[in-house]
Parts: structure tokens; C-alpha cells; sequence
């Protein structure tokens, strides 16, 4: 029987959800990278380091709503800004003292950020620091990263996905090759004093779970500071993720501004942009419109943030990265032992497994070589067979939460699940699944 065969075995009622779904949603679903083949199994419940789906299923879960629920699913932190939301309102369209909380706590982790504002996701918090940028500097062109994902916004959505075209990108954005020196060098140099900011990922995400190197950065901050272009951090995954803050203090290099989301808002809906207090200042000086959304800066979610900050101030983020830089050593050694045609790559508390096409040479530096060469179908039949090895992942890894450190040999479940799975899709037959 097939792995695909399997699932669906598995997962009856979540199949004809998903029917149900089709017929009320592109693609059945609202955000792109939840739908897989067969269908996406659909979730009743979750908690802590799990979530349980329709079908009675138990999964350690890697993704963590969009790596966002750093200390787990319906975490007490959560849970208490609810019941004070049920009480006192969700959400008022005021200046309320919560939100008020919620910046100083970020401020006095972050003290860079002199002004920030809450919009409602990491795809509005981008957008609105290159529109700051933008106005800031009375320039333009917008410079990011090839293979770098900043939410679905029209100006950024450009070189995500190769082939990349660097300097031909519409609307005034254009991309960089990701920890090049050389080829960075010579493109910035063609750009001059035109860009108005230079947005990064210190970690990027869905260009491979890569860390920029140091002298990247500093490559990008020399730029900026001579030609006067805003650098913007996009810490909306890196952001509280390593550290109790940013990660510019683990690298060494210091932006402009920051764009910060998922675990500052503690599980709820959130962006926030900030920065140095003259570029801020812009917004009221040149009344840009940055307004946030309605449902900017809602109590309940300031109260989640606020909590969830407030547990991670004390958190042991030594511990949490550390599990990751072994899980990650230990899937090199699995991976290897199946195929040579895949890479391990990440950061702390982050791992990701690439399957290629080709024998990789040199692919963990840059999306420019990864990404081109990745094996989309040995890729959709792992995720299918940690799935039924118990494990959800999204691009073939994940990131651990604190509440997988409660869970007892987290690190050896994980890596069971990886060789079973590997097993099943390298040397279908010879060892059945579950």
C-alpha cells in the first residue's frame, strides 16, 4: 500500500472535510502552505506540543502555528488574556493600556526600537516599514533578498522563488543573492544612493532556514550607513525565537528597523515595525498612511503578547537552541544514511531536511543553489510519512517550542520519526509504516 494510501486510510474525516472546504475555499484552504497532497488532515483540538486532528490522531507538532506559539499550543498565558478579553471587551478601537504594556515590554528587549506601532500580521508590518522607508528617504526602490519571504505584500513578493531576476524586478523592487559577497558587492554598487531600504531576514525562512553570515550583514549595514538607505531586520519569525529579544545582539550587526510578529502577539494575530526614532517620526511628520487595520493594537491580543513576553523574559533559551543544534546534528548523520542527495540546514531552535535532485555543492549558503534543485515529490511523500510516523512538519523540519522540552526524549521521538520516515520513502517495502 502506498504511503499516500495510508493517509487516507488514516485520515476519513478529515478527507471529506476537506471536500466540504473546496467548495468554500481556493484550493480549500486560506493560506497556500496548508494545503498538501492528498488533502490536509484538519485539526479538532490542540495543545501544549500536540495537536489532535478530527480523526482521533495525535501529532507532535514542528510548525506551531506558523512557528508562532513558542511556548505551545493553548499555552496559560494564552488562556488568561482570553478570559480578561471575555470580561472586558476583545477589542475597543482605543488607545488602551495594554498596548501600552505590550511596547515597553518589547522596547526594554529591543531598546532600538524607540517608536514602533502594531498593525495585525507580518505582511502589513513589512509593508508598512518600506512605506516608512520609503517616505523617510524620499526615495523609491526597495532591495530585498533572493528567495526572501515577507508576507504576501505586493511590493515584496518578488524573487521568492527561482529563477531569480535580481535587477529586473517590476515595481521598483529588486533582489540580492543571499551570503554573496562578491555579486551583493557589485549590485549595491550599481544601485548607489536610489534605495530607500534594504530588508533582510537574519534567518531566511522559506529560502532554506539559512543564517546570514555576519559579514553579510555587515556588508549590508556599510551600504546603508554610506548611502543613507534605511536596513530593515525582518524579525517577524527570528524575533523572541533565539533570544529574549532581537538576534542582532547573536550577530553582531544592528538594523535601522525591525518588523516583529507571530510570538510577540502569544498565539493571537500581530505585526509590529519600529526603529530609530527619527525615521519613525516620519509617519506624523509626512502623514503616511500606516494605519494598522481595525483591529491594530486589540486589547486581547496585547494582553496574549504581554503575558507570553513576560514567561520568556525568564525562559531557558540556552536549552531550547542547544535541542535544536543536536536534533539537527543527529538528522545529518540520518539523512546521510539514506541519500546523499539532500541537505540539514537551521539555526537554534530550528531544522529543516532538503531533498534534491542533485548531489549538493556548496547549497546551504544561499537559495540562489538550494532552491532550484529541491525534489518537490520526495518531499511531499516525507511529510505524508511523518505524518503517519506522528510528527507534522513543514518544509521537511520545523522549530521546537518550551513545551517540547516537557515532553520526555522529545529530541529521540523526533528522530525516530525522521528514520522511519526516511526509511519508508528511500526503501519503500522493506519496513512497514504504523
Amino acid at each position: 500500500m502506498s504511503l499516500f494510501d495510508r493517509y487516507k486510510e488514516t485520515f476519513p474525516l478529515s478527507a471529506a472535510e476537506y471536500a466540504k472546504a473546496s467548495e468554500l475555499f481556493p484550493g480549500g484552504v486560506c493560506h497556500d502552505i496548508r494545503r498538501f497532497d492528498p488533502f490536509p488532515f484538519v485539526t479538532d483540538s490542540a495543545e501544549g506540543a500536540y495537536l489532535q486532528t478530527i480523526d482521533g490522531v495525535t501529532l507532535l507538532d514542528l510548525w506551531c502555528g506558523h512557528y508562532g506559539n513558542i511556548l505551545g499550543h493553548a499555552s496559560p498565558e494564552t488562556a488568561a488574556a482570553l478570559r480578561e478579553a471575555a470580561e472586558n471587551g476583545t477589542h475597543t478601537g482605543t488607545l488602551n493600556e495594554q498596548q501600552i504594556k505590550l511596547a515597553s515590554l518589547i522596547k526594554s528587549a529591543v531598546p532600538e526600537m524607540e517608536l514602533m506601532r502594531f498593525c495585525t500580521s507580518g505582511t502589513e508590518a513589512t509593508m508598512y516599514a518600506v512605506r516608512t522607508a520609503k517616505a523617510y528617504t524620499g526615495r523609491e526602490l526597495v532591495v530585498k533578498i533572493e528567495g526572501g519571504w515577507h508576507g504576501a505584500n505586493s511590493e515584496l513578493s518578488y524573487d521568492i522563488k527561482p529563477p531569480f531576476n535580481r535587477l529586473t524586478g517590476k515595481g521598483g523592487t529588486i533582489s540580492l543573492p543571499f551570503n554573496n559577497m562578491e555579486a551583493t558587492a557589485d549590485v549595491l554598487e550599481k544601485i548607489g544612493d536610489n534605495a530607500a531600504a534594504v530588508i533582510i531576514e537574519p534567518v531566511i525562512g522559506a529560502g532554506g532556514g539559512i543564517p546570514a553570515k555576519k559579514e553579510y550583514l555587515q556588508l549590508l549595514r556599510d551600504f546603508c550607513d554610506r548611502t543613507g538607505t534605511v536596513l530593515i531586520f525582518d524579525e517577524v519569525i527570528t524575533g523572541f525565537r533565539f533570544r529574549f529579544g532581537s538576534i542582532s545582539p547573536l550577530i553582531g550587526v544592528t538594523p535601522d528597523m525591525f518588523t516583529m510578529g507571530k510570538i510577540i502577539g502569544g498565539g493571537l494575530a500581530i505585526g509590529a515595525y519600529g526603529g530609530k526614532k527619527e525615521i519613525m517620526q516620519t509617519i506624523t511628520e509626512k502623514k503616511i498612511v500606516v494605519g494598522g487595520g481595525t483591529f491594530s493594537a486589540s486589547p486581547v491580543t496585547m494582553n496574549a503578547g504581554f503575558n507570553t513576553l513576560s514567561t520568556l523574559k525568564n525562559a531557558d533559551y540556552e536549552t531550547l537552541n542547544a535541542q535544536g543544534n543536536t536534533i539537527r546534528e543527529r538528522l545529518k548523520k540520518s539523512v546521510a544514511r539514506y541519500t546523499h542527495k539532500a541537505c540539514v540546514t537551521g539555526f537554534g531552535s530550528f531544522f529543516f531536511v532538503h531533498f534534491l535532485n542533485e548531489v549538493p555543492q556548496e547549497v546551504t549558503c544561499r537559495p540562489s543553489r538550494l532552491l532550484p534543485v529541491m525534489d518537490a515529490e520526495t518531499d511531499r511523500l516525507f511529510k505524508i510519512a511523518m505524518i503517519l510516523n506522528g510528527v507534522f512538519t513543514m518544509h521537511s523540519g520545523g522549530a521546537l517550542s518550551f513545551s517540547h522540552l516537557q515532553t520526555a526524549g522529545v529530541s529521540d521521538i523526533i528522530i525516530k520519526a525522521y528514520e522511519d520516515s526516511l526509511e519508508a520513502v528511500f526503501n519503500e517495502g522493506r519496513k512497514a509504516l504504523p
